[in-house]
């Protein structure tokens, strides 16, 4: 048995978002929490441009990182709130979609991935200094009965109740601890950069539905947006090949000049698509969260959303546990894995069902999606369901 004085109550591996919004929401509530990760911690420069990665984030994402203290520390210039989102499919078909009159909240926020790392950041700095321990390698992981023992390259071994990946989709801690990943290719690249455009954007988000593709145009300060163009591979691997100006045009001549004549600002990016899904959430003293635990297609914009609710779900339950269980109790890791898995699979299930739909002309599929679509706009109560589950 392991001296109670000297092992932790959870060690978090992965100091992204999702891994150090947990850690702090733990440390906050008094638990004995560490980070690690393999690699230095970067620090977010604000410039001119803006990351690659842009992020929309749902209501209930902002009220985590607001409770932990990040969304303090950010940048307010350089978060947009989402006032509306229109959804143009490959016909006719149209939702949109904008708070109910008199909601004092937007449907969500648009905001870079490093400044939102870097409000989290700052908050360790202040308040938790000694949170995170990075660059570290993991040499050796074993299992007792009472706790993980986790042996490093450097320093001396750690001990906690609970073991939780935060390591991202490619999780080598997930193989580590026996849990198993399958993966599905979409056969898709997310093509991202960031244009300038000569009109307002009015924090409005914009999805247009094309055969076998989805674009993407997500409200950036100023008059700037950010494109995540999911493209056959092959497409994306032209239009990544394109000048500045020859990509633009392909662009534009998908989205029309509604938005605006547009100017690309920054150096595009390609990230593979795929499917993640995991046999188990949890193991014996051992917990998935964020991408580690779970990869959806892009259109949908709530991949990061999944991540930071696992850490809310899981902080929730561990902080709340009452006396008698440790944190890396059985029932505790079965009432999480029971928590997440319909959220979960139901995002999953959304995104790869409607890649599926727009991926095919079989059947004179497209009259009838888009038939659909305008079907849902018509009813209010509808919309403002999945408004609801968006930001759940």
């Amino acid at each position: 048995m392991a001296r109670a004085d000297d092992i932790l109550d959870v060690l978090v591996v992965g100091a992204g978002i999702t891994g150090v919004a947990l850690g702090l929401a733990l440390r906050q509530a008094g638990l004995r929490v560490r980070v690690l990760d393999h690699a230095s911690l970067p620090r977010f420069q604000p410039v001119a441009g803006f990351d690659q990665r842009i992020y929309a984030m749902s209501r209930a994402s902002h009220a985590l990182l607001d409770a932990v203290g990040g969304w303090g520390r950010m940048d307010p210039a350089r978060i947009v709130p989402i006032e509306a989102m229109t959804v143009q499919g490959d016909a006719q078909g149209q939702l949109q979609f904008s708070p109910p009159t008199g909601a004092a909240a937007p449907l969500g926020y648009i905001a870079e991935s490093g400044a939102r790392l870097e409000g989290l950041l700052a908050v360790v700095r202040a308040r938790a200094p000694d949170l995170i321990e990075a660059p570290v390698t993991l040499e050796a992981v074993e299992t007792q009965a009472d706790h993980v023992a986790v042996t490093l390259a450097r320093g001396p071994a750690l001990r906690t109740r609970l073991l939780v990946a935060a390591d991202g989709l490619q999780s080598s801690l997930r193989g580590r601890m026996g849990l198993t990943a399958h993966f599905k290719s979409y056969g898709q690249k997310a093509v991202v950069a960031n244009y300038a455009t000569d009109i307002p954007h009015q924090g409005v988000a914009r999805q247009w539905f094309l055969p076998q593709e989805v674009v993407a145009l997500l409200p950036l300060p100023g008059n700037h947006v950010s494109l995540v163009w999911s493209a056959q591979s092959a497409h994306a691997e032209q239009l990544l090949a394109m000048t500045p100006a020859a990509r633009t045009a392909a662009l534009q001549a998908v989205v029309g000049y509604g938005v605006g004549h547009l100017q690309e600002v920054s150096s595009p990016a390609g990230f593979d698509l795929r499917l993640m899904q995991v046999d188990a959430l949890v193991a014996a003293r051992f917990a998935l969260v964020g991408d580690a635990a779970h990869g959806v297609h892009p259109m949908a914009g709530q991949g990061l959303n999944l991540g930071l609710q696992d850490a809310a779900v899981l902080a929730e339950i561990l902080i709340h546990r009452g006396p008698g269980p440790d944190c890396g109790d059985v029932s505790l890791l079965r009432r999480y894995a029971r928590a997440r898995r319909e959220p979960i699979l139901a995002m999953q299930a959304l995104t790869d069902g409607l890649f599926r739909l727009f991926s095919t002309d079989r059947w004179g599929l497209s009259p009838l999606r888009n038939w659909g679509m305008n079907a849902v706009n018509r009813q209010g109560w509808l919309k403002q369901l999945l408004m609801e589950h968006a930001n759940q």
